[in-house]
């Protein structure tokens, strides 16, 4: 049992430390973020509901700070290889807009992407990469001054191309289900007719004869 415990423990360390490394801590001016990149992958489709990610914010100053945070797109030359620009940055968006973090502390910033439903269908097989920009907002006269100090690397891989042919597929069967139901029925409602018809040829006809009033035959006439 100690032994089984044991090696959980160290899968356990081995893990943590392949995800911590995978992305490590971006720091600069007094301020850390964790994860420096988050790559987001969308094996099957679009998910229904907009997708959320933390990301976490460390003040090392000894006095507490505000920051924001920006969505921007990186620059051409610092654009990742095999990816492009999201078509529009409003899809992604961060929450607060003014995160509070007293000194030595930590607070989350949470990242949002939402893709319209109409601009989905457009989109697939694709990969963008976004940059989440953080900054200290410093309060000094005459006004405010941001200084950008570093950015978190988000890359976004949209669903690939065989998932927009299942659409299609889906609904192939759904027609072709209908059209199945409607021959059915068809074929259903001319036997039924046609039966209806030939259990009426054979049924007996009973003819009546009308008899005629007086008179006999000419014959027996005086």
């Amino acid at each position: 049992m100690r032994r089984i415990k044991t090696l959980f423990l160290v899968s356990l360390f081995l893990l943590g430390g392949i995800l911590i490394f995978s992305s490590p801590p971006v720091l600069s001016g007094g301020i850390s973020i964790w994860p420096g990149k988050l790559t987001i992958t969308m094996p099957e489709e679009y998910p229904e509901e907009e997708i959320r990610y933390e990301i976490e914010v460390d003040n090392l100053n000894s006095y507490d700070i505000n920051v924001s945070a920006e969505i921007e797109s990186p620059s051409l030359h610092y654009l990742k290889k095999d990816y492009t620009f999201i078509p529009d940055l409003s899809w992604v968006s961060t929450t607060p807009e003014i995160l509070y973090i007293p000194a030595y502390g930590s607070r989350f910033l949470e990242v949002i992407i939402t893709i319209p439903n109409e601009e989905k269908p457009l989109h697939y097989d694709e990969r963008w990469e976004v940059w989440v920009v953080i900054s200290e907002v410093k309060d000094q006269s005459p006004g405010t001054i941001i200084s950008i100090e570093l950015a978190v690397k988000l890359f976004i891989n949209t669903p690939p191309e065989k998932a927009r042919q299942q659409i299609p597929q889906t609904l192939y069967l759904i027609m072709l289900f209908i059209i199945v139901g409607l021959i059915a029925v068809a074929t259903f409602v001319f036997y039924a007719k046609k039966r209806e018809r030939t259990t009426y040829k054979k049924k007996p006809v009973v003819l009546y004869f009308k008899k005629k009033k007086g008179g006999g035959s000419r014959n027996n006439r005086p």
